[in-house]
């Protein structure tokens, strides 16, 4: 037995230092470490327990970050080099939220693109209204919690042009051979998430390209 585990859980407890930690969606805490490269120089990363390097405080031009399946990592500050406006990710979000068999899917910037992603398991559909408000209300906690362990797959995106002139490039997920992107056409966000946001989930969307 180790020393560690031999001592009294108050002493333990003590011994533990403080660190800096990140409660992702799931409801999982990451703390945040510090180690070193092979070259000596520091880097930054999050563990589930408590251990060797872990720190007090954010280092200055870092933050923790979310994917959309949960995963918590260190990254520098502004390294999106190209964030998307605010205002184009909230039309696609509409847009989607305007198809009941969309409900759960979500919308999110990624490296200057706006993805949409498909749930991987059921979908979790909204609580009848038929139902008493103290059971609909547990229904809508059970559903909540479900949302929360859902998995998500990237499965359309729309990629901004570069001159910035407010075209975008649709794009779909492809199945065949290897898989991969393929791209659609361009024209304006508001036309193209009209047009294709509503075959996602469909088999309409797979008879493009």
């Amino acid at each position: 037995m180790s020393y560690h585990a031999a001592m009294p859980r108050a002493a333990r407890e003590k011994s533990v230092p403080a660190a800096h930690h990140y409660t992702n969606r799931r409801g999982d805490t990451y703390y945040l470490h510090e180690g070193r490269t092979k070259t000596g120089k520091p880097r930054y990363f999050v563990a589930r327990v408590v251990g060797e390097g872990a720190l007090a405080a954010m280092p200055d031009g870092f933050e923790f970050t979310e994917s959309i399946n949960g995963v918590v990592s260190v990254a520098r500050k502004g390294r999106e080099l190209k964030p998307v406006p605010a205002a184009d990710l909230e039309l696609v979000q509409t847009e989607l939220a305007r198809h009941r068999h969309l409900l759960a899917y979500k919308a999110a910037p990624l490296r200057g693109d706006i993805v949409v992603y498909q749930p991987l398991g059921g979908i979790v559909t909204p609580v009848p209204s038929i139902f008493g408000q103290s059971h609909r209300q547990r229904l809508a906690e059970a559903m909540e919690r479900a949302r929360a362990q859902e998995q998500y797959d990237p499965v359309f995106k729309f990629i901004p042009a570069p001159d910035a002139s407010g075209i975008y490039l649709a794009s779909r997920m492809s199945y065949r051979g290897h898989g991969g992107w393929l791209d659609l056409r361009a024209g304006t966000l508001a036309r193209l998430a009209r047009e294709y946001i509503r075959l996602l989930g469909t088999d309409d969307l797979f008879e493009l390209f």
